[in-house]
């Protein structure tokens, strides 16, 4: 068998959405084609882009950031497959994040926190800022909503490809004492989140009582080190990775391409507490639904709401359908099998771990219920994840 030669131009491998890419690469190439994949002066499995004029090699997946990159790339006359949002990059065969949707799923959110004042924070000049920017106030309007942009030079330049987007809180202070509050803010990243909340923090604001916020890229580490866990939207990078692999394949093959350009919607919004805005006529039933949610990974039933809010359990069971439209026990479940989908797609735990990790005191149970939430076991809903 004669192994393709890939190279994987992917200059964000050390972030969380550049790993996810990778992944997705691997997930296409190991069930589908046979590559080798190219090694830099270290051997290890990513080059830069300049690395690779005069390489003479099968393909590239990469990001092209500047016309630099663009040129250099463009300089191998072999087929090529760009993954970043940059317009530098719009002569070449493309599969990126949707940029509009993930600011329209960030607004629409913020709006159903029941919030009407509304800001965006992120850095000037990036392409994906601009059009999450975009996707966010659109939505406002739509919604009758004011948002106020808050935006940033870039304080920190690491290299010329990878745009970085990281402010120290000093800097964005200033622009969070003129909001009007309560607020509902969008940054750009999490990284960008992660400083506006430690901004919050040094001016004695609470999350999410005076400003929810939420994020892009579910970054485990500054989501879950932030002031206030952080809310944030999984933009999907890893069918990025796949379909960029599958578009690679094809082109390599000599195949034409039904369409250049390939905009992958965001997963899913991972709720955490910087926008956990649990409201209701009634504390008992806030505090219920904020007890259930904080002890998503533990084994609790309806006494062990009730131990937290002393109040009869006919009175909270009928004020809470009232408010959220089913029982208690019903909502421990969603939110235990919500955990559970998170793990199935984050870990490459067995599912036996997953029902413990997720307030499942056995397997049997686990299933049960994820079967009847969703419709499909642990397994097959793993396995579609994985197929992108």
């Amino acid at each position: 068998m004669q192994y393709k030669r890939v190279a994987l131009a992917i200059v964000a491998h050390e972030y969380a959405h550049g790993r996810e890419k990778i992944k997705g690469i691997i997930d296409y190439y190991r069930k589908h084609s046979a590559w080798e994949i190219h090694r830099n002066e270290l051997a290890q499995p990513y080059v830069m882009p300049e690395s690779l004029v005069g390489w003479d090699g099968d393909g590239v997946i990469g990001e092209i950031y500047t016309g630099t990159d663009a040129a250099n790339l463009g300089s191998l006359k072999i087929p090529l497959v760009n993954t970043s949002s940059n317009d530098a990059a719009r002569e070449f065969p493309t599969v990126g994040v949707d940029n509009h949707a993930i600011g329209q799923m960030a607004a629409e959110h913020l709006v159903e926190c029941k919030l009407d004042r509304f800001a965006f924070v992120g850095l000037t000049g990036l392409c994906h800022v601009r059009e999450r920017y975009e996707g966010f106030s659109q939505i406002l309007e739509k919604n009758g909503g004011n948002c106020t942009l808050v935006q940033y030079q870039p304080e920190v330049v690491r290299g010329e490809h990878v745009s970085e987007e990281l402010v120290s809180p000093e800097r964005l202070m200033d622009a969070l004492r003129d909001l009007e509050l309560p607020v509902g803010i969008m940054t750009s990243s999490d990284r960008v989140g992660f400083a506006v909340l430690e901004a919050c923090r040094r001016l004695g604001l609470r999350s999410p009582e005076d400003v929810a916020l939420i994020g892009v890229d579910n970054d485990e580490m500054y989501c879950n080190l932030a002031y206030s866990s952080m809310t944030s939207i999984a933009p999907n990078a890893r069918a990025v990775g796949f379909k960029a692999a599958a578009m690679l394949d094809k082109l390599m093959n000599g195949e034409e391409l039904a369409r250049s350009r390939i905009l992958i919607p965001p997963k899913r919004i991972i709720f955490r507490n910087s926008t956990d805005m649990t409201r209701s006529e009634y504390p008992e039933v806030a505090r219920a639904l904020r007890f259930i949610r904080n002890h998503a990974n533990e084994f609790i039933d309806v006494t062990n709401v009730l131990d937290v809010v002393p109040v009869s359990r006919r009175w909270l069971e009928m004020k809470f359908k009232d408010e959220v439209g089913h029982g208690i026990y019903q909502e421990i479940r969603r939110v235990h099998v919500e955990r559970a989908r998170e793990l199935l797609l984050t870990t490459d735990w067995p599912v036996s771990r997953v029902a413990k990790e997720s307030g499942f005191n056995n397997t049997e149970r686990f299933e049960f219920a994820f079967q009847k939430l969703l419709e499909m076991s642990a397994t097959e809903f793993r396995r579609q994840q994985a197929q992108g």
